[in-house]
């Protein structure tokens, strides 16, 4: 009787580490210094993240796991370019250019970064990250410049933060 309550226990915790009941994104946007580029952090809880990824492609990842799929790159790239956009004064979306990807505990990290070719002085930046799966889905943006952070609270109701520099 204890091995089967100590198996139904494990089973709920096990199970509980895969569903959370905040679904919550955090993407850092930082200016490097020279202001030459700018540097994007994307953190989702992966099993979230690895969710939206097989909705929209059938195809699992296994992020940082030995069996990881050889083109998890690829999708990420092909996911974030479906759900997240920036433009700088005015102009056409930039492409963010992957740099890594990093685990945390149950969470992600994806980093990007995008050269800039002159002053910013105002950006628009729309972060749909996994509101596709998630109709409560909260996408925090943290935007760092010159020591200064300002924060917005994107949500399937407002998609962008229009920052002026």
């Amino acid at each position: 009787m204890n091995t089967c309550i100590c198996y139904i226990f494990s089973c709920f915790l096990s199970l509980a580490a895969h569903f959370h009941p905040v679904h919550v994104s955090v993407l850092n946007v930082e200016f490097a210094k020279g202001g030459k580029s700018i540097d994007l952090s994307f953190k989702a809880f992966t099993s979230d993240f690895e969710l939206a990824i097989a909705h929209n492609y059938s195809i699992a990842l296994n992020l940082g796991k030995p069996n990881e799929n050889p083109d998890a790159i690829n999708y990420i790239n092909k996911y974030f370019s479906g759900v997240f956009s920036i433009s700088i004064n005015n102009k056409d979306h930039l492409k963010p250019i992957f740099k890594k990807k990093e685990f945390n505990e149950d969470a992600i990290w994806l980093y990007f970064t995008i050269p800039l070719n002159e002053r910013v002085k105002d950006m628009v930046i729309s972060d749909l990250l996994l509101m596709d799966i998630y109709e409560d889905q909260t996408n925090l943006v943290i935007v760092s410049i010159n020591g200064k952070e300002s924060g917005y609270r994107l949500t399937i109701n407002q998609r962008d933060a229009k920052i002026k520099i």
